[in-house]
């Protein structure tokens, strides 16, 4: 099996290389866009309420957020060993998924100093507010 994928790597590497800087852009424009989004108080509110009121919709949307959550958290942690915003990418994973003790994963995430001023600065880039911790 390894030596199938060293071959596909060997006769395709143009290709893989034209996929790698494709998906880091994808995933610098994604998360950008997603932490500009965010509420300036995202993590200081205490209860979020959906302003969507069809149940059918809000599950689908719901199950959609979810889906595209776990999909920034896979595709952060593959960033931790190869280029790209890994540690941004798994707090838009967090952000977006649904799961008991989220908020605790978020601020244990967002508290670091280095994804705290990266986030403040994307934010500040595209006049957005700074986000607000309660200290």
């Amino acid at each position: 099996m390894i030596e199938f994928i060293t071959l596909q790597i060997k006769t395709h590497w143009l290709l893989f290389l034209i996929l790698s800087i494709i998906t880091i852009i994808a995933s610098l424009a994604s998360v950008s866009i997603l932490l500009i989004l965010l509420p300036s108080d995202y993590f200081t509110r205490k209860k979020w309420v959906s302003r969507i009121r069809n149940p059918i919709l809000r599950l689908f949307l719901c199950l959609l957020k979810n889906v595209c959550g776990v999909v920034f958290l896979i595709a952060g942690t593959i960033m931790l060993l190869t280029p790209g915003q890994g540690i941004l990418s798994l707090l838009v994973g967090v952000i977006l998924c649904d799961f008991p003790g989220k908020r605790r994963v978020e601020r244990k995430i967002i508290e670091r100093p280095f994804v705290l001023s990266m986030t403040n600065r994307i934010r500040a880039r595209y006049n957005r507010p700074l986000i607000v911790l309660d200290d």
